[in-house]
């Protein structure tokens, strides 16, 4: 893909809209098969996020190319000043065009509009990509204190972004 075919995709970030909530959870859904198990936490929160993400402070938003959902991602309340980037995910037709980058710029830009001084995520190793473009984009590797004990089997590791 050229940077002349990147620049011809229109995406418009939203937030969350109940007509797009079964995309939140397909697109995690098709990510995490794909790399790992779908853990039993993993289904809490993406069977409903209303509950377990909106209700608790978060928000969920959704890119759109053309009227159709390209990807996804959440910021999870953790403390008054303190959100998670959490369930980033850009479905396979449209990887490689930029959304990732977007859905991240609207998490941040949404986290220091809700007050937050700091912006956590936790990955895996292996997802080389997301990792590369969460350092480009200012996150920094830390230690797993930042974002409290792991619901989670797979391996983890935690990235920070101070926002101060």
């Amino acid at each position: 893909m050229t940077d002349e075919s990147q620049k011809k995709i229109l995406v418009k970030i939203i937030e969350f809209d109940p007509r797009y909530a079964g995309y939140f959870r397909e697109l995690n859904y098709e990510w995490l098969k794909k790399y790992f198990d779908v853990e039993p936490y993993d289904r809490i929160v993406l069977e409903n996020p209303v509950n377990h993400i909106i209700k608790m402070g978060g928000v969920i938003f959704f890119a759109l190319v053309d009227n159709e959902v390209a990807g996804t991602c959440a910021l999870m309340k953790h403390a008054e000043k303190k959100y998670e980037l959490a369930k980033m995910a850009v479905t396979d037709k449209f990887q490689n065009l930029g959304i990732g980058r977007k859905l991240v710029e609207a998490a941040i830009e949404k986290s220091k509009q809700l007050g937050a001084d700091k912006l956590i995520l936790g990955t895996s190793k292996c997802l080389k990509a997301a990792n590369h473009l969460y350092q480009k984009m200012g996150f920094d590797y830390c230690g797993l204190n930042e974002i409290g004990p792991l619901p989670y089997i797979r391996e983890t590791v935690v990235m920070k972004m101070d926002l101060s």
